[in-house]
């Protein structure tokens, strides 16, 4: 587990093997990180079970590694859910992908996007009423809107 202090906010990330069995484990990080109360819980947690699965999908059907990281970053009333992958970024646009996890993302976040970079790419979106600045230096996000 990696823990982050960007620009005065706590994000937290962990690894994933990449294994099926292990979505099941994403998605409780991501539920334990934002806390039984906090108002986007029940929704980050099921985006990110979307995007999880999707990301597996892909790696699957393009022969990637399957590994992944998610990191959540919150404040009282919002949170910022990132999906890291070493795949390539093919799955990540809802015009060209069958899966329904990043037509999900589109449909149910006020915000969201691809951060794309030598080692892969990253899958985020944001969920309440603030922006959650958790910004990864050094990569170039790309608007999912």
């Amino acid at each position: 587990m990696t823990i982050l202090n960007l620009s005065g906010r706590i994000a937290i990330s962990r690894p994933f093997s990449g294994d099926p069995s292990q979505a099941r484990a994403a998605r409780r990080f991501v539920a334990a990180r934002l806390g039984d109360r906090h108002p986007c819980r029940d929704d980050a947690v099921q985006l990110i079970g979307e995007l999880v699965a999707e990301s597996l999908r892909h790696a699957s059907s393009c022969g990637s590694r399957p590994g992944y990281s998610v990191a959540v970053a919150a404040t009282p009333a919002s949170a910022r859910v990132t999906l890291s992958t070493q795949a390539c970024g093919c799955w990540t646009s809802p015009h060209l992908t069958p899966g329904r996890g990043v037509h999900l993302v589109d449909l149910f976040t006020h915000r969201w996007g691809v951060s794309a970079s030598r080692t892969g790419v990253c899958v985020w979106f944001e969920l309440g009423q603030e922006p959650v600045p958790a910004r990864v230096p050094g990569v170039r996000e790309l608007p999912g809107r």
